[in-house]
C-alpha cells in the first residue's frame, strides 16, 4: 500500500450579524397587554446586547434568556421558561433572532404549610414568615420568607421552600428541622498563670425558648474567671410582638471583683425588623458601679450611676443558622449618656461630679466557602469610650475563649481596642468541624482617674495569638475543643478550652 496524501479545506463561513431581533409571548389573551408591556421593558433592558446590527453571539443570546427568565421571576411568573430561534441568511450573512416566551402561570400563594412540627406554632410562622395569602411569590420573597424563619433561632435547618399546586392554587411547603427549645452550654478552661500556677474556669448558659409568648428567649449566664471575678448575665426578649415587625427585651448583668466593687447592668431594648436580614435596635441602659471600703490606693471605681440611651444596627445572611458555610453577620451599637458621681471621694481627684460618655462597640464576621467542605471565616471587633475621666467600669474587658483566644479570660481592659481573627475550617458533616485560627489585635486603656501623678499613663499593646480545635456533634450535643497560644507562650504552655452545648 503506498502513501496517500489527504488535504483538508476549512471555511469559515458567514459571520452572522442580528438583522431583526423579535420576542413573541405565548399567553393568555386576557394578559396579553400586560405581558408585552413586561416584554418591551426586559428589550429596553438588553438593547445593548441584542439588537439589530451587532454580531450574533451564543454566549450573549443565552445570557440575555437567562436575564429575561430572572426578570420574569421577578414579576411573579417562576415558571417561566424561554428559547431561541434562528432564520439565518446566507447569502447577506445575517440572521433573524427570535426569543419565544412562556411565561407560565403567576404565583399567587394561598396557603403556607409546615409539615412535622412538634415544639412551635404554625400560625406564629406564618405571621412571620412576611408571606400573606394572596402575595404574588417572587425568589426574592421567597428567600426572604426561609431567612425570616431561619432568624427566629428555633430551627437547626430551614431547607429552601417549594411550591406546591392543588387545582387552581399554589401552596409553599417549608422543609425544617426543629431544634429543642432549650438548651444548655458548658464552658471549661485550664489557664496555666505567669508565675507557674494553673487557674480553672468555668461558665454556663441555659437558653429556654418559647417562654410565655412565641418565638421568645429566656437565658441566663453564669460565669466564674478566677477565684476572685464572678459574672452575672440574664435576659428576656421576644422577637415579635404580635403581628408587628417590633420586638422587646430587658437585660441584667452583674459583675463581682473580688471585695474591690461590684456593677450592675439595667438594659430595656427594643427592636424594629427592617428587612428579613436586618434589624434596628434601640437601648436604655442604667449602670450603678458601688465600690467597696478599700484604701484609697486599690481604688477602682467611684459609687456611681450612668444613664445611656443607644442606637444600632443589626444584619444577619448566612445559609444556615448552625455552621454557616457562606453569609455575613454584623453588629454596630452607639450609646451616649452621662455618669453621676455619688461618692463623696470624688473631690479628692477633681471638682466634678459628673461627665458626658459615648460608647461604641462593632462586631462582624463573613463566611467564605472557596472549596467543598472548606470555610474562611474571618471577623472583626472594635470598641470605643469616649469619656473626659475613666475608672475601672468605664472599661471593656476582653481576652479568652469567648472572644480573644489565647489569653486569660477577660485579661485586657481598654477604652479603644480593635482585634480580628480568621478561621480556617474543614466541615466533617453538617454541624462538625475541626479548625485552625489565627488572631491579632490593639487596644489602648487611658490611666485611671486615681492613677494620675503616678506617670502611667496611657497603656497600649499589639496582641496575636493562634491555634487549633474542634467542633464535634455527638448525641448528647455539640462538643467544643480549643487548644490556644498568646504571643508569650511557648507550644506546652497553652489555654485549653473544652465545652459541650446540650440541647434539652
Amino acid at each position: 500500500r503506498g502513501r496517500e496524501r489527504i488535504t483538508l479545506y476549512a471555511n469559515r463561513g458567514c459571520r452572522f450579524s442580528i438583522s431583526a431581533f423579535s420576542v413573541t409571548v405565548e399567553s393568555d389573551p386576557q394578559l396579553q397587554e400586560d405581558l408585552e408591556s413586561l416584554t418591551e421593558e426586559f428589550r429596553l433592558e438588553q438593547g445593548r446586547n441584542l439588537r439589530t446590527g451587532v454580531i450574533y453571539n451564543q454566549q450573549e443570546a443565552e445570557r440575555g434568556i437567562r436575564e429575561f427568565i430572572r426578570f420574569w421571576e421577578r414579576e411573579g411568573y417562576l415558571f417561566a421558561s424561554a428559547k431561541p430561534s434562528l432564520n439565518p441568511d446566507f447569502e447577506s450573512c445575517t440572521t433573524e433572532l427570535n426569543i419565544s416566551i412562556n411565561p407560565g402561570e403567576r404565583v399567587i400563594v394561598s396557603e403556607q404549610l409546615f409539615p412535622g412540627l412538634e415544639r412551635n406554632d404554625p400560625e406564629f410562622l406564618r405571621r412571620i414568615s412576611g408571606v400573606r395569602a394572596g402575595d404574588v411569590i417572587t425568589l426574592q420573597k421567597l428567600r426572604n420568607a426561609r431567612l425570616n424563619i431561619e432568624n427566629t433561632g428555633l430551627f437547626q435547618s430551614v431547607n429552601d421552600i417549594s411550591i406546591i399546586k392543588a387545582g387552581d392554587e399554589f401552596s409553599l411547603l417549608y422543609d425544617l428541622e426543629e431544634r429543642r427549645t432549650n438548651s444548655f452550654d458548658l464552658l471549661f478552661g485550664y489557664v496555666p498563670e505567669p508565675d507557674g500556677s494553673s487557674n480553672f474556669i468555668g461558665s454556663g448558659d441555659l437558653i429556654l425558648r418559647n417562654v410565655f409568648f412565641q418565638g421568645s428567649r429566656l437565658d441566663v449566664s453564669f460565669e466564674r474567671l478566677s477565684q476572685f471575678v464572678t459574672k452575672l448575665d440574664a435576659g428576656y426578649e421576644s422577637i415579635y410582638i404580635g403581628s408587628t415587625p417590633f420586638g422587646a427585651g430587658m437585660r441584667f448583668s452583674f459583675e463581682q471583683q473580688d471585695t474591690l466593687y461590684q456593677i450592675r447592668n439595667i438594659r430595656l431594648n427594643g427592636r424594629y425588623r427592617l428587612s428579613s436580614s436586618t434589624n434596628l435596635i434601640g437601648t436604655l441602659r442604667q449602670e450603678v458601679s458601688a465600690s467597696g471600703t478599700v484604701p484609697a490606693e486599690f481604688q477602682r471605681v467611684f459609687d456611681a450611676n450612668s444613664f445611656f440611651t443607644g442606637l444600632g444596627i443589626e444584619f444577619r445572611e448566612t445559609d444556615r443558622l448552625l455552621n454557616p458555610s457562606r453569609g455575613f453577620m454584623f453588629r454596630m451599637l452607639a450609646e451616649t449618656g452621662f455618669k453621676r458621681i455619688g461618692d463623696p471621694r470624688i473631690a479628692n481627684y477633681t471638682d466634678r461630679n459628673r461627665w458626658s460618655q459615648q460608647e461604641i462597640e462593632l462586631t462582624a464576621r463573613a463566611f467564605i466557602s472557596p472549596f467543598s467542605r472548606q470555610v474562611v471565616s474571618p471577623s472583626v471587633n472594635g470598641y470605643i469610650m469616649i469619656s473626659p475621666e475613666y475608672t475601672e467600669s468605664d472599661f471593656n474587658r476582653f481576652g479568652g475563649a469567648r472572644s480573644f483566644r489565647g489569653y486569660r479570660e477577660d485579661q485586657f481592659q481598654s477604652a479603644r481596642m480593635v482585634w480580628g481573627d480568621t478561621e480556617y475550617r474543614y466541615l466533617l458533616d453538617r454541624l462538625s468541624y475541626a479548625f485552625v485560627f489565627g488572631a491579632v489585635g490593639y487596644y489602648e486603656r487611658p490611666e485611671l482617674i486615681f492613677e494620675r501623678g503616678l506617670n502611667i499613663g496611657t497603656q497600649s499593646e499589639l496582641l496575636y495569638s493562634y491555634g487549633l480545635g474542634l467542633s464535634y456533634a455527638t448525641p448528647l450535643g455539640i462538643m467544643q475543643f480549643t487548644y490556644a497560644l498568646s504571643r508569650d507562650d511557648d507550644f506546652s504552655n497553652g489555654k485549653i478550652h473544652v465545652g459541650i452545648t446540650a440541647n434539652l
